[in-house]
């Protein structure tokens, strides 16, 4: 190709970014920023963070809550931003009278994620397929009941049948049973049901424990066997705390009848050094309590339904815990690749469930997954997000009126300045480390990489032997017009000491759709479909120096490797 033409198409690459259909991979476009802490551009976007979050508090916008924020990565222990607020209404006679990162607060259904890796780290991620009769001997003497009895069999409105539910179900509310058996039943209020309407009921149809009691483990089973089924398992997800009250069970089966207080301090706290985390209440004096009902949800007790919900921990501890979990501290990374993934969808296009990860995805030109749990018990609030595309994460808690709906919304305002700062770090980093020209010593074979304002690291210039393999690549995809090329290269997450690999992402030549069927992203379905000698026609390997910075690539299906030289 003449050089005014080469000039030409890549000029209408830049222009054209936005109007070829890119279409990258699931994952992340750039290898995950270092350095963070030293970045000076990721530097700013915490302060604007720290800024946007303050004005927030000073409006009124988290209604009057007090909040504890800490952004981290896994390069170290200490945090990236710690940020707290200190609210007016608490009650300092009882608790602390100014927030820190090592405030303690309750962290409601945040807890499961504690529940799920001590189950992850004594039976591994296959353990989510067994049935859970296998593990809990009251659903396995009524999953027996169910099938000896032809009523109940094929009743499946007011029957459980628990032989068909399996211990990854219950972790990812898949299961389709009860969200809860005892507590905030509303027998609690039944004055006032009746009065709207609602029948007095007999003492047998009435929940013997929940609040104040919580329910024994006789009374859990008794009661939650005797509940109808929600749906059908694996047909949609249902939230569950019941489920991970199970869960828990399943937690001390594992562990030879330990009781799980214990698999916790053994597994999790202790070995992590979360001085600040308790199963039990601790003394007030290290939490905010907020002075508005703070003191009864403090000490709040539910008893066996702790693993689901009943955890007290700080931003601190909880960061230390977020990135355990990004640096599969405690887990194989296979497991941890394996857990951080979508295992059903809900009615929301960007949100989907885990086990039990609340999954929200956001940007718009290419997805960025945050893996998060959320979770409530009375007055205090708590939001864990990981970042695995830039091995990054924020926890934030909050203690007073509404602290759902206040740590929603910070949360959106911290994810939307902290994902573009990342992508921005990231991509910049990854620019540092591998744009250039590289070339043989002899002969005319050369690529030149850069990044633009798209996604991934860009092929802009590429001579092998003198034959341009631009109209190459064009020719084996069947693009045809130039414009429409785009070679980008892709971390695939594989690596050899001093080494780093990557696949390049050509978007098929195909017209814009008018549905799904016809415009979806079908990438995932091209990376290796073209091999040449058994090596995919879109392998690259870089060599790195001990700074992790290229040296040499090697677009491998061309058997060679070419030296950096600018």
């Amino acid at each position: 190709m003449p050089l005014d033409q080469l000039l030409l198409l890549l000029l209408l690459q830049v222009v054209l970014i936005d109007a070829v259909h890119l279409c990258p991979l699931l994952g992340p476009s750039w290898p995950a920023p270092t350095g963070l802490s030293s970045d000076a551009a990721f530097q700013t976007a915490l302060k604007n963070i720290t800024q946007t979050i303050q004005n927030a508090s000073d409006a009124g916008d988290f209604s009057g809550a007090s909040l504890s924020l800490e952004i981290f990565d896994t390069s170290g222990s200490d945090g990236l931003l710690t940020y707290a607020y200190t609210a007016k209404e608490i009650n300092t006679t009882l608790g602390v009278s100014k927030v820190d990162e090592n405030t303690i607060f309750r962290i409601g259904s945040t807890s499961k994620l504690l529940t799920m890796l001590l189950l992850l780290i004594q039976g591994g991620f296959n353990r989510l397929g067994d049935p859970i009769s296998r593990y809990i001997p009251e659903i396995k003497a009524a999953a027996d009941d169910v099938l000896r009895n032809s009523t109940k069999r094929n009743n499946g409105i007011d029957y459980t049948n628990w032989n068909d539910i399996t211990v990854g179900e219950l972790a990812s509310h898949l299961a389709g049973i009860a969200r809860d058996y005892g507590f905030f039943d509303l027998t609690e209020q039944a004055p006032f049901l009746q009065s709207l309407g609602f029948p007095t009921l007999p003492s047998n149809q009435i929940p013997p424990c929940g609040v104040p009691n919580p329910c024994s483990r006789k009374q859990f089973f008794d009661g939650l066997l005797q509940s109808h089924p929600v749906v059908s398992p694996s047909s949609t997800p249902i939230y569950s705390n019941a489920a991970f009250q199970i869960l828990g069970y399943v937690v001390e089966a594992l562990a030879g009848g330990q009781d799980f207080e214990k698999v916790l301090e053994d597994n999790i706290i202790k070995p992590l050094n979360m001085a600040h985390t308790f199963y039990t209440t601790p003394n007030s004096s290290l939490g905010v309590i907020p002075s508005y009902q703070g003191e009864y949800w403090w000490n709040f007790d539910i008893g066996e339904e702790a693993p689901a919900g009943g955890i007290f921990s700080s931003a601190k501890d909880m960061s230390t815990f977020g990135r355990t979990i990004l640096n599969s501290t405690l887990l194989p990374q296979s497991t941890t690749r394996r857990w951080l993934k979508p295992l059903t969808h809900t009615s929301s296009l960007d949100y989907a469930v885990g086990a039990p990860w609340e999954i929200l995805s956001f940007g718009n030109e290419r997805p960025i997954d945050l893996y998060t749990k959320s979770g409530d018990i009375g007055t205090y609030s708590c939001v864990l997000s990981l970042d695995p595309d830039h091995n990054v994460g924020f926890v934030l808690l909050g203690a007073g009126n509404n602290t759902h709906v206040s740590l929603a919304l910070a949360s959106d305002l911290v994810s939307e300045n902290l994902l573009s700062a990342l992508e921005k770090a990231a991509k910049n980093q990854a620019h540092a480390r591998f744009a250039g020209t590289y070339a043989l010593s002899k002969g005319n074979s050369s690529i030149t990489i850069t990044t633009d304002n798209g996604p991934a690291l860009v092929v802009t210039r590429w001579v092998n032997n003198g034959i341009n393999m631009f109209p190459s690549y064009m020719a084996l995809t069947g693009i045809t017009d130039p414009s429409m090329l785009s070679i980008r290269l892709y971390p695939t997450g594989l690596e050899s000491p001093g080494q780093l690999s990557f696949r390049a992402v050509i978007p098929p030549p195909f017209p814009s759709g008018i549905g799904p069927f016809s415009s979806s992203c079908i990438t995932w379905v091209t990376v290796d479909s073209q091999v040449y000698g058994n090596v995919g026609i879109d392998e690259f390997v870089f060599k790195l120096d001990k700074k992790r910075n290229a040296v040499s690539i090697s677009p491998r299906v061309l058997r060679t490797v070419l030296s950096k030289i600018h």
